[in-house]
């Protein structure tokens, strides 16, 4: 797996913060709330329109928790936003019927973004940027700018999410392998195969709604509830620290803040190798979250 640290160098906790669909001071005060918790890695995207507010909490951050902005980890992603347009497809990036797109390079849409994230979130560098998805004809193109952004240094880790195996491989062919990969994993779709490929391959698998088959009463409590008494924590925290396990970075998401420092308190406990198993064995392959929306064919 691929280690990630702060820019002062500080290893990152295992667990991020997934802020969907927090903006405005909502995000900005649920951001400083987990830093003050142990969170140290923050995750949205611009298509979230959260930006802004994390800005805002980077702006306060050394005046209400003491931390600067090189002890945080803050990560976006570039995404198929309908930015310049009223009209379906004529504003939005990386799509051949895009009117918007069709009179600039991606090398222009890349950099515009860029500076529109860096500038919303008050900050002149970015922890970690990500590809949200392949999008079929340009994620290549987007793959080398995000290269190039990071030998300037306004990117420390180029990521993906959102990818399979054969678009990495791709990535890999021409050029740099991506540092992470954020796609969706639970007990009910473990992506076995996917894990692997990272382990082999130095990428930081990150799962995003980790607790997703949890909220919605799928998973099996005859598992999960034994795990959680034993060692006194919710099913909530067994499922994250099942991730962790495996080796998977968590992003749960959270409105609540008093379940923010619940979804922290990860690191007093380890799961053994047969519990985790049996956590895996509850797998279904189910996708429960559409993953290619924003990309037919995916």
């Amino acid at each position: 797996m691929h280690k990630l640290t702060t820019a002062n160098g500080h290893d990152v906790p295992m667990v991020g913060l997934g802020t969907y669909p927090l903006q405005g001071e909502a995000m900005a005060s649920m951001a400083l709330d987990a830093f003050k918790c142990g969170y140290r890695l923050i995750d949205t995207a611009d298509d979230y329109r959260g930006e802004t507010g994390l800005g805002l909490a980077l702006s306060r951050l050394n005046n209400e928790t003491g931390f600067r902005r090189e002890d945080v980890f803050i990560q976006t992603k570039i995404s198929q936003d309908n930015a310049y347009g009223d009209e379906p497809l004529e504003g939005v990036w990386f799509n051949k019927l895009s009117k918007y797109q069709n009179r600039h390079t991606v090398e222009e849409v890349v950099m515009d973004k860029v500076t529109i994230s860096l500038r919303e979130l008050q900050t002149d560098y970015i922890d970690s940027l990500l590809i949200h998805y392949p999008f079929p004809g340009y994620y290549e193109d987007i793959w080398d700018v995000m290269m190039r952004l990071k030998k300037e240094g306004k990117v420390r880790y180029i990521g993906v999410s959102n990818f399979h195996i054969n678009h990495l491989e791709k990535l890999k062919s021409i050029g740099e392998c991506p540092s992470i990969n954020q796609i969706y994993v639970s007990p009910l779709s473990i992506k076995h195969e996917d894990l692997e490929y990272s382990i082999n391959n130095a990428i930081q698998l990150m799962t995003y709604s980790p607790l997703m088959d949890l909220v919605h009463g799928q998973l099996n409590d005859n598992i999960l509830m034994p795990l959680a008494e034993k060692y006194r924590k919710t099913k909530h925290q067994v499922i994250l620290r099942w991730n962790i396990d495996r080796g998977c970075m968590p992003l749960p998401r959270t409105t609540n803040p008093n379940r923010l420092l619940g979804n922290f308190e990860l690191f007093d406990f380890k799961l053994t190798e047969e519990e985790i198993e049996a956590i895996s064995a509850m797998n279904r392959d189910l996708q429960f979250l559409v993953e290619s929306k924003q990309c037919p064919g995916l």
